[in-house]
């Protein structure tokens, strides 16, 4: 045991000092994409994963395990993540010449730039207007509203099998309810406080209101709690990125309030919090510290020796076809689901377990898959990360970078294959590089079409006659 103890240990403090050196700091009042996958990483895999190590098997998801080998294989995986990811990350650094620290200290304390404004405040209104409507029939299809259902839910209330329900509804199609409402959403909502602290303008703050509240009731219209609080906690990024930085007891502060959401939310549902010592190992702890834990053992336990390596399969149905990989699509969180949580599927409440993305780098692509997906995830953070401190620093980027940081870091909770190709990742880098283009677009254009050339007049008598 002390020996296994001395592993954990060690293996933490090596992370640690590798991590502070590819993030450029470990202050949580300036988180950026490294150490914000580095804080979910501890707090939900290698926290939950050393107890599992250490011998705490109390967890309902370890009763699941065929073989006992897998505990130890996971955390060795885990443990090897731990040091490999911010290696090379570091190193990914070296070779290209690049002082993180200072590009990403420099990045924070450059002034905030806006202009166009007014086209900014048109756009955001009108597109926004567009999304809360379709979110609207969205609720209207659901039958009922239900964030207040989650706030005072009825008695007898069901809401695994509501939520199956509810993921099942469409609005002309799927794209419509996890881009527009899903993504689109959310993201007008972080460019309108963004252009709202910056501008520090009525309309500004009414429309942030407005989008905001939509963002809330879009992030709880399955039920989920967590989504809600990694929503807020983008809004604190903004905050962080538009003033250089906040005090760390802002961010303990939001942390405290958030538990207590978390918290009230679970007794509105009707967890007990009294009932002993199951409370920990079943409760918002457990959740968070041994659900993704277990799921991560059971990829262990049941790939290869139960079902082969799927091969890539878990790749969207789009890049199988670009890939040429024959087969079926099917995410190893389905199947660990299907295998282990046989009873849910069973009753409509059982959905999908997802873990940390080594989980489904393994069960893809064995253990030469694994280690080299954790070099992949090393160069493509390491890359986002210094591209953002690269980016012109105003509302738009602010806002976007934002939800890029935190949809890549929670990603890293929910599989490996979609760091290959997802089009949510792939729209918000798209709208990057549209920003950085559309200036010199709307000055060709302001040119040629009269109205947007009032625009431009009225922009720049707004602006001063800058």
């Amino acid at each position: 045991m002390m020996i296994k103890e001395t592993v954990v240990v060690a293996g933490l403090i090596l992370s640690l000092i590798l991590f502070k050196k590819a993030a450029g700091t470990l202050n949580i009042g300036k988180i950026n994409l490294i150490s914000y996958t580095m804080y979910l990483f501890l707090l939900q895999t290698y926290i939950g994963a050393s107890l599992v190590y250490l011998g705490d098997h109390k967890h309902y998801t370890m009763k699941y395990m065929i073989f006992d080998q897998s505990f130890d294989l996971m955390y060795y995986s885990v443990l090897l993540t731990a040091i490999l990811l911010p290696l090379t990350v570091v190193l990914f650094y070296a070779v290209c010449r690049i002082n993180i620290r200072q590009s990403y200290e420099a990045y924070l304390e450059k002034p905030v730039s806006s202009r166009h404004e007014r086209t900014a405040f048109f756009l955001i209104s009108g597109i926004g207007f567009i999304c809360c409507l379709c979110l609207l029939v969205y609720i209207i299809k659901i039958g009922y509203f239900p964030l207040i259902r989650l706030l005072r839910p009825s008695a007898g209330f069901d809401f695994g099998t509501e939520r199956q329900r509810i993921s099942r509804i469409v609005i002309f199609n799927s794209y419509i309810r996890n881009i527009v409402i899903g993504m689109f959403i959310p993201l007008l909502s972080y460019m309108a406080f963004a252009y709202a602290m910056v501008m520090k303008r009525f309309w500004w703050w009414a429309l942030t209101a407005v989008l905001i509240g939509s963002s809330i009731v879009s992030a709880t219209v399955n039920f989920e709690k967590s989504p809600v609080l990694f929503y807020l906690f983008v809004l604190l990024l903004i905050v962080m990125y538009v003033r250089g930085g906040i005090p760390r007891r802002a961010v303990v502060l939001f942390a405290v309030l958030m538990a207590g959401a978390i918290v009230f939310l679970y007794v509105r549902m009707g967890y007990n919090f009294s009932s002993g010592d199951s409370n920990f190992y079943n409760g918002p702890i457990g959740r968070t510290l041994f659900t993704q834990v277990g799921t991560l053992t059971m990829h262990f336990d049941l790939f290869p020796a139960v079902f082969p390596f799927l091969g890539g399969r878990s790749l969207s149905p789009t890049a199988l076809k670009l890939f040429g990989i024959q087969g079926g699509y099917v995410r190893s969180a389905k199947l660990v689901m299907d295998f282990y949580g046989s009873e849910k599927v069973y009753d409509g409440t059982g959905g999908v377990m997802n873990t940390f993305f080594l989980g489904e780098a393994y069960a893809n692509f064995g253990f030469v898959g694994m280690i080299l997906s954790i070099v992949y995830m090393g160069v493509l953070f390491g890359f986002l990360f210094w591209g953002f401190t690269r980016l012109k620093k105003n509302p738009y980027n602010i806002a976007i970078g934002a939800m890029l940081t935190s949809k890549l870091a929670l990603a890293t909770q929910g599989g490996f294959t979609d760091f290959i190709y997802n089009f949510q990742t792939y729209l918000l880098i798209f709208l990057i590089v549209f920003g950085h283009f559309a200036p010199s677009v709307w000055k060709w254009l302001t040119r040629r079409i009269p109205p947007l050339k009032r625009l431009e007049k009225l922009e720049r008598k707004a602006a001063g006659g800058s």
